[in-house]
């Protein structure tokens, strides 16, 4: 109880007359300019309110730096002159259908590679063991050569492979 009674008597006492030592000596605002203990809040309000700017700004630093990664990025991983590549769009078909057309062989399998201004494949297609009378149906492995682009129409030039070793694409 004697607690209770000293906590009321202090509240009751002016700022000057209490006897708690612990206590904290406020000063009038109006007077000194300084704020008392209970505005520490704003403070660090009018702190955190400051710090969104420098959040937007680091956060636009980082975007300009991933930005310039991704450009970095994607023009590293542009195709060059004798990389594998996957067929622009119609080419594949037009292949085939040359394939099957003009050679009269069938395509199973195609490796397109990107040689600056036209495409170098390397066409596997069904031997013919049946057909004895041209050793050209016995070749399984055809070289190609497709120039232009899919709104004119692709020229296709092919020869067959009869070295054993493989050919050097874009040669």
């Amino acid at each position: 109880m004697k607690f209770q009674k000293g906590l009321l008597e202090d509240v009751s006492k002016p700022a000057s007359e209490r006897s708690d030592d612990n206590a904290v000596p406020t000063t009038d605002v109006r007077t000194t300019g300084l704020a008392i203990d209970d505005d520490r809040l704003f403070q660090t309000h009018r702190r955190t309110g400051r710090s969104w700017r420098q959040y937007v700004k680091l956060l636009g630093v980082v975007s300009v730096f991933v930005t310039a990664a991704g450009i970095v990025i994607f023009y590293l991983t542009l195709p060059s002159v004798g990389d594998r590549v996957r067929a622009p769009q119609g080419l594949e078909e037009a292949m085939r259908s040359h394939f099957l057309d003009t050679e009269k062989r069938t395509a199973t399998d195609i490796e397109f590679y990107y040689c600056g201004e036209f495409y170098w494949a390397r066409v596997d297609v069904e031997k013919r063991p049946d057909i004895k009378t041209n050793p050209i149906y016995g070749i399984g492995t055809y070289t190609a050569r497709a120039a232009g682009d899919p709104e004119n129409g692709w020229q296709i030039t092919a020869v067959p492979v009869t070295s054993a070793e493989p050919p050097a694409p874009c040669g």
